[in-house]
């Protein structure tokens, strides 16, 4: 399999100004709506803001988990939705362990970042980046970065949909 690259996010240089939310939603869908981003970013107080994206698991339990057979893998790795085939269920949000996959409010089909780096084009800070499970290592060599999101995983993976 190909190397599973995927977007990731410092906490520590974001400042949440929602560009990247922003970005996506513009990029695919012509409208400026959070709802509609196949990114989020989530503050977790006192003000560390993360953006959260799809990871494309090795393992993928949002593939496995969808009943219609609606998520799949391309040759880069990357996990995406098969809109012709998505009926909405949910089953993938619900098992995705990094909080990456919406329904989104117009179509009532799942989203879910497909790594096109538009959002790391446009981070005025910076705090983006495509990176892979090893390059990320290599990065992050004191695990500042992972711990950051380790230590918070309940409040940023266990959320609700708004």
């Amino acid at each position: 399999m190909a190397e599973l690259k995927f977007v990731f996010g410092d906490p520590d240089i974001c400042s949440g100004c929602m560009v990247c939310v922003n970005v996506c939603s513009m990029y695919y869908f012509k409208v400026i709506g959070p709802e509609r981003s196949r990114v989020r970013v989530l503050r977790i107080e006192p003000a560390l803001d993360y953006p959260l994206f799809c990871r494309n698991c090795e393992d993928a339990p949002c593939i496995t988990a969808c009943p219609e057979g609606a998520l799949s893998r391309t040759s880069k790795g990357t996990v995406i939705v098969n809109n012709a085939k998505c009926k909405g269920t949910g089953d993938c949000v619900i098992a995705c362990p990094y909080y990456a996959i919406h329904i989104n409010p117009d179509t009532g089909k799942a989203i879910k970042c497909i790594q096109c780096g538009q959002c790391v084009d446009r981070c005025p800070a910076d705090a983006l980046f495509m990176t892979s499970e090893e390059d990320l290592t290599k990065r992050d060599k004191d695990g500042r970065m992972k711990s950051l999101y380790e230590r918070h995983k309940a409040e940023l993976y266990n959320k609700e949909e708004a």
